[in-house]
């Protein structure tokens, strides 16, 4: 196997961090750590991820969004509120290790560690239930979208310029060598599993991961499926200066928007929230308890109770720091999230609402593909492709 270090330089560049701590007011919110499904181990020092979310007033979706490589949620955000407001959805954004202002180091087992997260978060936090969240991934976002899908029953998942295994894209590049890299989303294999809606866009003129990856896992997908593939579009497209790359397939293909009468709410604990530094000189101080326990205990009349966590005597810094988040989910103290289109990062200037640069490979030579130029129109539990002359953007 290549070094791991290696491997997470090439797929997973951190790039400087765009924002901090303090950015996003109301929006940034920070999900304790749990152990993910499959049985891996949460990373040690590391207690919580820091997520972005968009609140859409009584909207039915919840959209779990994970971007590409090259980009942190300080420059997806524009993005990520251009899908709130196209789309009428709450979106959940997560943040990779490494990336912003989320301490570790980028992997697949740590990158799902951070997507199963969420999920918890979303499902038993939020109370939103599973077919009432949409997942989306772009890029090297959608290994951990097709891995999630794979286990859960969703109600649609947006795959945009999605690859076949790692395998397969540094096969692209370095071709029989491709056999020494770690394999951290197989999802050729996995798209198999999958049981929702899935809507692939992906690009003929992508020249960082090639279009048939697209076409073959369209191939390997049994349920209701959908092919948006632009003639025009490349890795980096803006998706949304043309309303036939994303607005309009999803919408028609998603039956979006959709509303429900009871609207979004968020523990305040989930503002509040911090990671824990990896270095540190001299030990922390422990936390005070948190506002509904404080009054509580005022209210019983125990106020040697506030030092302590749960009442159990345990001081706040060790009792709870594994089952932390089922203290917070059992608070009352909730908090409702605005949705402020005019949000700016705290420092520099706000970034344009372009699609981040996403990280190729090693350069390879290679010639390009002949394909011909089809669009898929979806009927339930099955595709129909039809064969035309001249290219064709995809019309809903």
């Amino acid at each position: 196997m290549l070094e791991r270090g290696l491997l997470t330089r090439i797929l997973y560049p951190a790039p400087e961090a765009t924002y901090t701590v303090d950015s996003f007011k109301n929006e940034l919110i920070w999900i304790p750590k749990k152990s993910s499904l499959d049985g891996d181990a949460p990373l040690l020092g590391v207690d919580c991820v820091p997520c972005l979310l968009l609140k859409y007033p009584y909207s039915r979706f919840l959209l779990l969004f994970f971007h590409s490589n090259a980009e942190d949620l300080g420059r997806s955000y524009s993005f990520c509120c251009q899908l709130r407001d196209r789309f009428q959805v709450h979106v959940l954004a997560v943040e990779y290790p490494g990336y912003g202002v989320c301490p570790g180091v980028a992997t697949g087992p740590s990158v799902m560690e951070n997507a199963f997260s969420a999920l918890h978060f979303a499902t038993q936090s939020l109370c939103w239930p599973v077919d009432s969240i949409l997942i989306c991934g772009r890029s090297i976002g959608t290994g951990p979208a097709v891995k999630l899908t794979s286990l859960f029953r969703f109600a649609g998942v947006i795959l945009v310029t999605p690859f076949m295994s790692i395998g397969e894209l540094f096969k692209d590049r370095v071709g029989p060598l491709s056999q020494l890299v770690e394999e951290w989303y197989p999802n050729s294999e996995l798209i198999r599993k999958v049981r929702c809606p899935v809507l692939l866009i992906h690009g003929k003129a992508d020249d960082m991961i090639s279009y048939r990856h697209a076409e073959q896992l369209f191939e390997l997908i049994a349920t209701r499926k959908l092919l948006v593939s632009p003639p025009s579009m490349m890795h980096n497209t803006n998706l949304m200066t043309d309303m036939t790359y994303l607005v309009m397939p999803a919408t028609h293909f998603f039956s979006l928007p959709d509303y429900i009468f009871q609207d979004l709410r968020v523990p305040a604990w989930a503002f509040t929230l911090r990671p824990r530094a990896e270095k540190t000189p001299a030990p922390t101080p422990a936390p005070a308890p948190w506002p509904g326990q404080r009054q509580r205990a005022r209210e019983a009349g125990k106020a040697d109770s506030l030092d302590t966590c749960c009442g159990s005597g345990a001081r706040w810094d060790g009792c709870c720091s594994r089952a932390l988040v089922d203290l917070h989910e059992a608070m009352d103290t909730t908090q409702e999230i605005g949705a402020d289109l005019e949000g700016q990062l705290n420092s520099g200037d706000p970034w344009d609402p372009a699609q981040p640069i996403a990280v190729a490979l090693p350069a390879k030579s290679l010639a390009p593909e002949v394909n011909k130029d089809f669009r898929e129109e979806v009927v339930p539990h099955r595709a129909i492709i039809i064969q035309k002359e001249e290219p064709l953007s995809v019309s809903m």
